[in-house]
């Protein structure tokens, strides 16, 4: 009898070893939801010592988001009863049917601390000495699971790319086809004819030839420049700058383009002292893109604006126009790359639909924000800021 209570002893610590050394978290519960028992790996796993786990509710030992948070037992919070953990043991030990491998994402505290885990666990019903218990099962897929959104969001990150890249070429090809047949075509006429045309004529020629060979230079070289700034690649050389002065210098390059409409320009800034960190090239570019812009949709006879406001953090340059204006609905196209709305220029002037992207990438570089103001056949007000 004695070596019989031995031998049951020894299989008993055995066991014993067996449930601490399973890498599975492990816990017993009774029919009130109550855990009778852990092995070592559910004390790693939710970091609680055994004697603050043995006799606590299943959801509260556990850490769950919604009895803490709610400071109610598990059982009682708003949740429980879509809880599917809970479904599962209640069901396990009322209906003897085990669950296999399902998973369970939420959010748990560990340590005080809140944070988000995934787990797969199964039930299996359990009788002893005429008490029903649940057994249940927990293994920890959180590591696994992150590296897997990792991978998809990746995967939708090379998607995207390979769409842009798709639709770069698809618009290049498409903008760049007529400016070269026109380069072709005219090129063709003036050698295989051009004596036979007066001078005003081949003058004519040559600067069609001239205008679609700037606009297939002007489509490549901002497809180039959003294609660097996707990659992550915008970079910003800054030194200390007049604002005023580059908005004054912008402009007067602008009014000789301007002239050619009939559009007046209008420069209003009169600040002493704006001086401010910034890409001095890369501004330019921003400034030119708007400038650019308001005459290209500006009606002969108009005025364009330009003004800088000293704000306490930052400068807020605007362009204003009088133009054909854009409806409200159209607005969150503008900065989009090749977004285009139903405004059309009023001399049919190109535009790649690449340069308010790059602006806003630009000014967003610097810490800035652009935005677009506008109503149809009533103008356009497009305003950046600078930090200060």
């Amino acid at each position: 009898m004695a070596l019989q209570l031995e031998n049951l002893k020894e299989s008993n610590e055995f066991l014993n070893i067996l449930f601490d050394n399973i890498t599975s978290a492990l816990f017993i519960v009774d029919q009130s939801a109550k855990i009778e028992n852990v092995n070592d790996s559910f004390s790693i796993l939710f970091q609680k010592r055994e004697e603050q786990i043995v006799g606590e509710l299943c959801g509260n030992a556990l850490g769950c988001v919604f009895a803490i948070e709610e400071g109610k037992d598990c059982g009682t919070t708003s949740n429980c009863s879509s809880c599917k953990l809970r479904k599962d043991i209640l069901k396990t030990m009322s209906e003897k049917v085990p669950t296999y491998r399902n998973k369970l994402s939420r959010d748990f505290y560990t340590s005080q601390t809140k944070g988000s885990k995934h787990f797969l666990y199964s039930t299996k019903f359990i009788q002893f000495h005429g008490k029903k218990y649940t057994l249940i099962i927990v293994d920890d897929h959180t590591e696994l699971e992150n590296h897997r959104r990792q991978l998809e969001e990746q995967n939708e990150t090379l998607k995207s790319l390979n769409e842009q890249k798709s639709k770069f070429l698809g618009i290049a090809a498409h903008d760049l086809r007529n400016p070269i047949g026109a380069i072709s075509s005219f090129s063709e006429i003036l050698l295989d004819s051009g004596n036979e045309f007066p001078t005003d004529e081949k003058e004519e020629l040559l600067t069609l030839i001239k205008d679609s060979s700037q606009f297939s230079l002007q489509l490549l070289n901002e497809l180039l420049d959003i294609s660097n700034i996707e990659r992550g690649k915008l970079r910003l050389d800054k030194n200390q700058e007049n604002i005023s002065q580059i908005v004054q210098e912008v402009v007067k390059i602008n009014k000789v383009f301007a002239r050619k409409k009939n559009i007046n320009i209008i420069n209003t800034v009169k600040l002493k002292d704006s001086t401010v960190s910034l890409d001095k090239s890369k501004i330019e570019q921003v400034l030119h893109n708007l400038l650019s812009n308001a005459i290209k949709y500006s009606t002969p006879h108009t005025t364009i604006t330009v003004e800088i406001k000293d704000h306490s953090t930052n400068f807020e340059i605007s362009v204003k126009d009088q133009g054909v204006g854009i409806p409200e609905s159209e607005l969150s196209k503008l900065f989009t790359e090749f977004g285009t709305t139903s405004a059309k220029t009023t001399a049919n002037e190109s535009s790649t639909g690449l340069g308010l992207a790059i602006a806003k990438k630009i000014v967003n570089g610097h810490g800035g924000e652009i935005m677009a103001k506008s109503k149809l056949n009533e103008g356009s007000e497009f305003l950046f800021t600078l930090p200060k």
